[in-house]
């Protein structure tokens, strides 16, 4: 798999000029070079490069570090990568720079997703009117293998994404249904005309709500909090498009 690493500009330009390097004053602090998952990469971002720009961030393939690469406990019990030798040039699969957009930073799609809104799209959506019908536009693509918690009872069950995101819309239908949601159009991708070539999505529905207080509602109900765990677990990225309905005619405009 592949793991993550985080450079401020002179860390980087450090690498570059010596081929290698022992790491950031943490890494030698600690005695070896802090990796982080692609779940754990943005959660390394914010708590330690928190408004800070002109980051790279760099991927390596954990199975090619060898036994020099070990998995320990860290943030909050979780197992984080740490390599203990210097990092090589040569270790690589790729770097790019990580800007800094707003408040966040943006990390490339294959490796945060975009499986849940960030504050700013939370509070860009609760700024809009909320007493009118919203259509949300749903786009799913699922992971492989579902990705539960490790203190989750589903974690290590081999669950496909698919059979994750199933167990979602099971436990989330009466939640759904209680806030007056029905689906209103679901469809099979086929192909992509006009789009990005590498875009595809296993899943493909419309949601109509009431209103927005209803989604809020909804969003917010303990039992769906709960099932929302299958959906994260479920998908390697997706999109949520809020949408208002308007009149249909016989024309594109």
């Amino acid at each position: 798999m592949l793991i993550y690493k985080i450079f401020r500009a002179g860390e980087w330009a450090e690498l570059l000029a010596n081929g290698a390097t022992p790491g950031a004053p943490v890494d030698l602090a600690d005695g070896y070079v802090h990796f982080s998952t692609a779940e754990q990469a943005l959660g390394t971002a914010a708590k330690h490069f928190a408004g800070e720009d002109g980051l790279m961030l760099l991927a390596a393939e954990s199975d090619a570090l060898g036994d020099a690469l070990k998995w320990e406990p860290s943030r909050r019990g979780a197992l984080f990568p740490h390599l203990y030798r210097d990092l090589r040039m040569s270790d690589l699969l790729w770097a790019r720079p990580l800007p800094l957009i707003g408040n966040a930073h943006d990390f490339p799609e294959e490796v945060a997703g975009h499986v849940d809104p960030t504050r700013a799209q939370f509070d860009a959506f609760k700024a809009l009117g909320r007493d009118h019908p919203i259509d949300m536009l749903n786009l799913v693509r699922f992971r492989t293998a579902a990705a539960y918690p490790a203190d989750h009872p589903l974690h290590g069950k081999s669950l496909s994404g698919s059979e994750a995101y199933a167990n979602y819309g099971q436990d989330t239908a009466p939640v759904l249904s209680r806030v007056g949601g029905s689906i209103i159009w679901r469809g099979a991708f086929e192909s992509t005309l006009i789009g990005p070539a590498s875009e595809r999505w296993d899943a493909a529905f419309v949601a109509r709500y009431p209103s927005a207080h209803a989604f809020l509602e909804m969003v917010t109900d303990p039992a769906y909090r709960q099932a929302v765990i299958h959906r994260q677990a479920a998908i390697e990225t997706s999109r949520l498009i809020r949408c208002a309905a308007l009149e249909t005619g016989g024309g594109f405009a």
